[in-house]
C-alpha cells in the first residue's frame, strides 16, 4: 500500500477542486440541454438549429465525461472516478476512498 502521509494540503486542495470543477461543469451542461433545445426550436429555421445545438450539445458532453473519467486522485495517482474500466461518477476515489470533499473537513 501507497504511504498517503506525503501529499501536501495544498496539493491536496488543488487536486480535490480539479475534481470539483469538472464534476460541476458535467452536471451543469446536463442541465443546459433542455434550455439549449427549447431556444433552437424557437429558432426561425429550427430544423438545422437543433441539429447542430445538439451535435454540439453532445460534442461538449463527451468532452465532459471524458476530462472527468481521467482526472487523477491527488492521494494516490489513480484515475479517481474509474473503477476498471468503468466510468462511475461516485463521490470517493475507488483505489483509496479519498472523499471528495476530504478538504473541506476538519
Amino acid at each position: 500500500m501507497n504511504n498517503f502521509a506525503d501529499v501536501e494540503v495544498e496539493e491536496l486542495h488543488s487536486g480535490l477542486l480539479k475534481i470539483r470543477q469538472r464534476r460541476r461543469f458535467l452536471w451543469l451542461l446536463i442541465l443546459a440541454y433542455v434550455p439549449l433545445m427549447m431556444l433552437a426550436l424557437a429558432a426561425a429555421d429550427a430544423q438545422w438549429v437543433v441539429v447542430a445545438a445538439f451535435a454540439a450539445w453532445l460534442l461538449l458532453l463527451i468532452l465532459a465525461v471524458a476530462l472527468m473519467a481521467l482526472v487523477r486522485c491527488p492521494r494516490c495517482g489513480h484515475c479517481f472516478h474509474m473503477s476498471g474500466y468503468l466510468f462511475r461518477p461516485v463521490r470517493s476515489c475507488f483505489e483509496c476512498g479519498l472523499h471528495l470533499n476530504a478538504d473541506k473537513r476538519a
